[in-house]
């Protein structure tokens, strides 16, 4: 099969298992506020809440970043994942603002918390669910490197030390009526979505603006290419990512008394053993002659 269509029906998977597993962690977080009235589990519901709508975002993202290139988009639409990225990281912000003017709020006036086993129960089984969607979202990024799919799993890995937060805070508000625990996670939670925000901006940042790969790449593309022996010299390295692909353009010195076709085939040579290592690249070699003195 080929390989990028696997990387995009992996992403779609990751996208989609996203979503539902964001509708059921709502349904039941919504159900234990209900039953609890812990302003913890409002955060995670309302965490949660956000996941759905930025998992939503996300797969609109990596259905159009999946988009082959057109005549007005000769690169693809890769690029798609960067700004869904960002609308992300805007909901996210709105909901770590929500979340600490509420969490300040129940610190001026708790709240006892009530069927305490229940919640505790039930975001056990938030945990276990959301465990299973991170260990897939971080096999399909060994995949796909895909910037969409990063930020998900950023807010959800964030998920599981927050749930396990929730039931700390449950165990220490109800049974030992520290009822300022509940609150203060509510607090901790919010300061923790304002990094996930920093993260994902930065992130997507990068890739709008097209920011160089990292120099362990560019190391590995120039050993690529100098190791075939004609190639006396690599030069103008540009390299940049767009979704999951990568493009990358450079010159190689070649002796200028080579033939066009052999100069040819050592290009064409270059590519294939590039594409072999990292079959997500779009690269694009142009020859330079060197005479001879």
């Amino acid at each position: 099969m080929n390989t990028s269509i696997t990387q995009e029906r992996l992403m779609t998977w990751a996208s989609v298992a996203s979503v539902v597993t964001a509708g059921g962690l709502i349904l039941l977080k919504l159900v234990t506020y209900l039953m609890t009235g812990s302003m913890a589990i409002l955060s995670s519901l309302f965490d949660s809440i956000q996941d759905g709508m930025t998992s939503g975002v996300n797969y609109i993202a990596v259905r159009q970043s999946n988009e082959p290139a057109d005549s007005d988009h000769r690169f693809g639409h890769g690029k798609a994942q960067g700004l869904g990225s960002l609308v992300q990281g805007f909901i996210i912000l709105m909901a770590a603002l929500f979340l600490l003017r509420e969490a300040i709020e129940r610190l001026m006036h708790p709240v006892p918390i009530e069927a305490a086993m229940s919640g505790i129960v039930i975001t056990l089984i938030a945990i276990v669910a959301t465990i299973a969607l991170v260990w897939f979202q971080t096999y399909v990024i060994k995949r796909t490197n895909s910037l969409s799919i990063k930020a998900d799993r950023a807010h959800y890995t964030g998920d599981i030390g927050m749930n396990i937060g929730v039931v700390v805070s449950i165990i220490l508000s109800a049974w030992f009526q520290w009822y300022f625990v509940d609150a203060v996670f509510g607090i901790l939670v919010s300061l923790y979505l304002f990094y996930v925000v920093y993260q994902i901006c930065r992130e997507s940042c990068h890739m709008l603006m097209d920011r160089e790969m990292p120099e362990s790449f560019r190391r590995a593309i120039r050993k690529i290419a100098l190791d075939f022996n004609e190639v006396q010299d690599v030069t103008d390295l540009k390299t940049r990512q767009s979704g999951n692909r990568v493009f990358v353009q450079f010159c190689i010195c070649l002796d200028g008394a080579l033939t066009l076709r052999h100069a040819h085939n050592i290009t064409d040579e270059i590519e294939a053993a590039i594409r072999q290592k990292y079959p997500e690249a779009d690269v694009l070699i142009h020859p330079e002659p060197v005479v001879r003195a």
